[in-house]
């Protein structure tokens, strides 16, 4: 159990099936929140997933004018009324499931800040940066090595589909890193911090398309692009792809991870624009 401060009951310890690695470090906390540009903290709602032990709840609380905390432990949320009672109506919790609550605050623009645990960050990640209508800014916590695969370039060893649809969907930037004894209990890897604007390209009909050419060559990357393909698509999705890869400067022999997120985007807009009945099969 974690004790807080004054006559309080304590804190439930961390659930370990929660995937909960508490922020005990203030200044990292202060640090995260300042992440945020002052002018849209101060006159834009925030939306917090997994308050915690409340580190980056108070700093955000002092300084949001509407804050709205999603907390799935039930342990906490009696902790969440209690420790946060002095902020009055500007405080909203709800109880429920990141994964499954609405992420959107609709007819007012927002932000949202979380330490996300690990075990959910990346379809949590994809939630927050592909709702409608997204965040105006996000800044999140990752595992490391997660952080390194959304933001790496193409190219690279850790560039895959999860790089391209950050990248389509939002403007992803590294901010800084934290070590393991900033949290309780500690975890055996590093944390990353990035924030997250929206991409002009997010609203691209075609962006279902691009995510799924992505997924499909990514789950191949040994192969050549075109070979990729052939594995991870239907035989008429290929047909009516393989000319347009052809085409491309790259060459069909390329990899997958020598195309950019725009690439895919033209490859997944030109298949619309000539063939809307086979881009019409492909799912998400």
């Amino acid at each position: 159990m974690i004790r807080p401060k004054g006559n309080r009951e304590p804190l439930p310890s961390p659930a370990r099936y929660l995937g909960q690695h508490f922020l005990t470090d203030d200044r990292i906390a202060q640090r995260i929140v300042d992440s945020l540009p002052t002018e849209l903290l101060e006159s834009t709602p925030t939306l917090e997933i997994g308050p915690g032990r409340m580190i980056l709840t108070r700093h955000l609380a002092r300084r949001s004018p509407r804050l709205i905390l999603v907390e799935k432990d039930e342990r906490l949320i009696p902790h969440l009324e209690e420790s946060l009672r002095e902020f009055g109506e500007k405080i909203e919790i709800r109880r429920g499931d990141a994964l499954e609550e609405n992420l959107v605050l609709e007819g007012s623009p927002y932000l949202v800040i979380s330490n996300l645990p690990y075990n959910i960050s990346v379809p949590l990640l994809l939630k927050i940066i592909g709702g409608t209508p997204p965040p105006l800014m996000a800044v999140l916590m990752f595992q490391k090595e997660v952080a390194e695969r959304i933001t790496a370039p193409a190219g690279s060893k850790d560039y895959g589909s999860l790089s391209v649809a950050a990248r389509l969907l939002s403007t992803p930037r590294h901010l800084f890193d934290i070590r393991p004894g900033s949290f309780t209990p500690p975890p055996k890897v590093q944390s990353s911090v990035l924030s997250f604007v929206p991409a002009e390209t997010r609203a691209d009909p075609s962006l279902p398309g691009a995510f799924h050419l992505a997924r499909a060559a990514f789950a191949y990357r040994r192969k050549t692009l075109k070979n990729a393909l052939k594995q991870g698509l239907s035989p008429e999705i290929v047909e009516a792809v393989s000319p347009l890869v052809e085409a491309l400067p790259q060459g069909s022999d390329c990899r997958p991870e020598n195309l950019s997120p725009e690439d895919w985007l033209f490859l997944a807009r030109t298949l619309r624009e000539h063939s809307p009945e086979i881009f019409a099969k492909i799912k998400r």
